[in-house]
């Protein structure tokens, strides 16, 4: 009995595995992509979007990729990963009294 999940805990380690391996396949195809041909032709110049692309944060700061746009959901995805860890963490310790 004690190797069936319960319902009210998930397998968080599961839930982390799949997390990081997305997270790694999307940085793989940004890499891939990056820097060729292949790179999505985005008209953002009159929406928010464009103007935040067009910025210096991800145009001189945050730069692992030429392309801004990946640098944009490079940071959007780690902002997600780092609050999904805070609220794992959170959980395991008011589940525990």
């Amino acid at each position: 009995m004690t190797d069936k999940r319960k319902k009210d805990h998930p397998n968080r380690i599961r839930s982390w595995v799949i997390t990081l391996g997305v997270f790694l396949i999307v940085q793989l195809i940004f890499i891939a992509v990056d820097g060729t041909s292949l790179e999505p032709n985005i008209n953002d110049s009159r929406n928010i979007a464009g103007r935040l692309l067009q910025s210096e944060l991800f145009t001189e700061w945050i730069t692992p990729y030429s392309f801004p746009f990946f640098n944009l959901c490079t940071v959007i995805c780690v902002i997600a990963i780092l609050a999904k860890a805070v609220t794992d963490i959170f959980s395991s310790i008011f589940s525990r009294e």
